[in-house]
């Protein structure tokens, strides 16, 4: 019998704090799927302080050269697992998550049961940010669930896999502007909008902010805190009276910088998870 052919996988080492920088970087060289993982797993001898991305890749070419750009910023390395170990490999980390009192996210290749009053969302981990999978994305859920009373325009900007629209669709927001820099991440949005019933409700483009018209109830923004700190003027302008800006993707050392670059917005709430925080903001009262 021959020897099964191995698919190439990058890993790197990195340290909490830049888990999501070192994400999309994966994606930008081409990465088909990412899994965070521990020393138990594919990878021995994790050093504890930092978290161990597998990112996979379509050919030995393709792994290599992402390995080449990003060597230099991180400690990685190619490891391989037998192709028929592949797909298991890979799914075993993304499974069925309940998050806030409504929202059940699982991917296509798990059936779940949920409760009757469950809002359930279908989205696979792949080439653009936001599965569920990373603190940011559902520390934006978790509000959502909270603060989407149905009706309301969205307008979410660096959508990603377009989940945080979807899920404010889901929730009972009436329509949504999606838009992303990344032509591909347009592409994945559009179809998770298709797969969970909300296409012709939402506009998922790369359209730039600055053309983007209107007045929406709630304004998303799940980038990095070094983005946004540049951006309240336009996000600002978009929101409707009474409307909630909501703010994900920064360090919760970063919150005072955060703040500081909306004011004099109100802060309503803040919450948590691991180092991260997301912010729902306020125009603040006349």
């Amino acid at each position: 019998m021959s020897d099964p052919v191995h698919h190439p996988f990058v890993s790197i080492r990195v340290r909490p704090a830049r888990l999501e920088l070192a994400q999309l970087r994966l994606w930008e060289l081409g990465a088909s799927g990412l899994e965070e993982r521990d020393e138990t797993t594919l990878v021995c001898e994790a050093a504890s302080d930092q978290v161990v991305l597998i990112g996979a890749f379509s050919d030995e070419a393709a792994a290599r050269h992402a390995l080449k750009e990003i060597g230099e910023e991180y400690d990685a390395e190619i490891i391989y697992v037998p192709s028929q170990d592949w797909a298991t490999e890979w799914r075993r980390g993304f499974s069925a998550q309940r998050i806030g009192k409504r929202l059940l996210l699982h991917p296509s290749w798990e059936a779940v049961q949920g409760e009757p009053d469950d809002v359930v969302l279908t989205i696979d981990p792949e080439n653009a940010f936001g599965s569920g999978d990373h603190e940011t994305t559902r520390l934006v859920l978790r509000l959502l669930d909270q603060w989407v009373a149905g009706g309301e325009r969205v307008l979410d900007v660096g959508c990603g896999s377009g989940v945080l629209s979807i899920a404010a669709l889901r929730l009972g927001a009436a329509s949504a502007i999606a838009v992303d820099i990344d032509e591909d991440a347009v592409v994945v949005a559009r179809r998770n909008a298709e797969i969970n019933g909300v296409a012709e409700r939402i506009e998922a483009s790369a359209r730039p902010l600055q053309d983007i018209d209107g007045a929406y109830d709630i304004v998303l923004a799940n980038i990095e805190t070094r983005v946004l700190v540049h951006m309240p003027e336009p996000l600002q302008g978009r929101l409707a009276a009474g409307g909630i800006l909501i703010l994900s993707g920064i360090l919760r050392a970063e919150t005072d910088e955060l703040l500081a670059a909306y004011a004099p917005m109100r802060l309503e709430e803040c919450v948590e998870e691991g180092e991260w925080c997301a912010c729902l903001l306020r125009p603040a009262e006349p």
